[in-house]
C-alpha cells in the first residue's frame, strides 16, 4: 500500500474547520498518514495543537506561528502563550514565518523581525523552521545570513518552494528541504516542473497548503489532504520514478525532518 504524507495544510482555517472530520477521514481512505497542520497566529496555532491532539491515531500532527501576513501583530514579540507551544508533544516545527512581498500585509522590516524572532524561537526548541517566502528569496536568504548564528544550524523547510530554478544552490549551502503542492500541476507550470526535478532527493516533500492551490483535477474545489497524491504523481513523473519510489523516499524525508516516525516501518 502507498502511504503520503502533507506536509503543509490549514484545516485550522476558515474554510475547513468545520469538516475537520471529514477532512481527516477522506485524507485516511486516500493513504495520507501523516498530515502537518500549520498556524498563521497564536490561536491558529492552538487549533492546530487541538486538532493534533485530536487526530492523533491519524497521524496529524501540528506546527506553530505567526504567518508574515500577521507580523504586525508580533511587532513587539512573540506572545507567551504561543511560544509555549513549541514544547507540546504534538508541535514538531516552528512556522510558518517568513516574508511574503506580493501583498505586504505587513510591513517588510516587521516580516524580518519576526522571520529572526522565530529563528531564534526554533534555535531554542530545538524544531525545524517552516519559511513562507513569496516575491522575496534574495531578502530572505539575507535575513537568514544575518542571523545572530549559522542558519544551518537550524533544519529550513521552504514550503511551496517558489524561488525557481535559480535558487537551488543557495537551498544546497543551506542544506533546506524544499515542499511543492498543487501548482506543480497546473498547466503551463513548467518552471516549477523542472524544479521538481531537479531538487535533490533527500531535500524532497510533498504539501497541498489547503485549502489553497488545489491540484489538477480538483481545481476549483477547497484543497484538502486527500489531493496530496496528484502532486505525488506528478513529481513523480517528472523524476522518472514510481509514486511508490516518491512516497517512499519522501517520507524518509520528512521522518529525518521532523523526527515523527517512517509510515513505512
Amino acid at each position: 500500500m502507498l502511504f503520503f504524507t502533507d506536509t503543509h495544510c490549514h484545516i485550522n482555517s476558515d474554510q475547513l474547520r468545520g469538516d475537520a472530520a471529514g477532512i481527516v477521514r477522506r485524507a485516511a481512505d486516500a493513504g495520507v498518514g501523516r498530515i502537518l497542520v500549520v498556524g498563521s497566529d497564536a490561536s491558529d496555532s492552538a487549533e492546530a495543537v487541538r486538532l493534533a491532539h485530536a487526530w492523533e491515531r491519524e497521524g496529524v500532527f501540528a506546527a506553530v506561528g505567526v504567518h508574515p501576513h500577521d507580523s504586525k501583530t508580533v511587532a513587539d514579540g512573540l506572545p507567551d502563550e504561543l511560544l509555549r507551544l513549541a514544547y507540546d508533544p504534538r508541535v514538531v516545527a516552528i512556522g510558518e514565518t517568513g516574508l511574503d512581498y506580493h501583498y505586504d500585509h505587513s510591513p517588510r522590516d516587521v516580516q524580518k523581525k519576526s522571520l529572526r524572532m522565530h529563528a531564534e524561537w526554533a534555535r531554542r526548541a530545538g524544531k525545524p523552521l517552516v519559511l513562507h517566502v513569496r516575491e522575496a528569496m534574495e531578502d530572505a536568504l539575507e535575513a537568514l545570513n544575518e542571523l545572530p548564528f549559522d542558519a544551518r544550524d537550524l533544519k529550513l523547510l521552504f514550503h511551496c518552494y517558489a524561488g525557481g530554478l535559480d535558487a537551488l544552490d543557495a537551498m544546497r549551502d543551506l542544506d533546506a528541504y524544499l515542499s511543492l503542492g498543487g501548482p506543480v500541476t497546473w498547466s503551463g507550470n513548467d518552471e516549477l516542473r523542472k524544479v521538481a526535478a531537479r531538487v535533490p532527493e533527500d531535500r524532497l516533500l510533498c504539501e497541498t497548503d489547503a485549502p489553497w492551490l488545489t491540484p489538477k483535477p480538483h481545481r476549483g474545489k477547497l484543497n484538502e489532504p486527500a489531493f496530496v497524491r496528484h502532486v505525488y504523481e506528478t513529481i513523480a513523473e517528472v523524476r522518472g520514478v514510481s509514486t511508490e519510489a516518491l512516497a517512499r523516499s519522501t517520507d524518509a524525508n520528512a521522518t529525518r525532518l521532523f523526527g515523527w516516525g517512517s509510515l513505512y516501518e
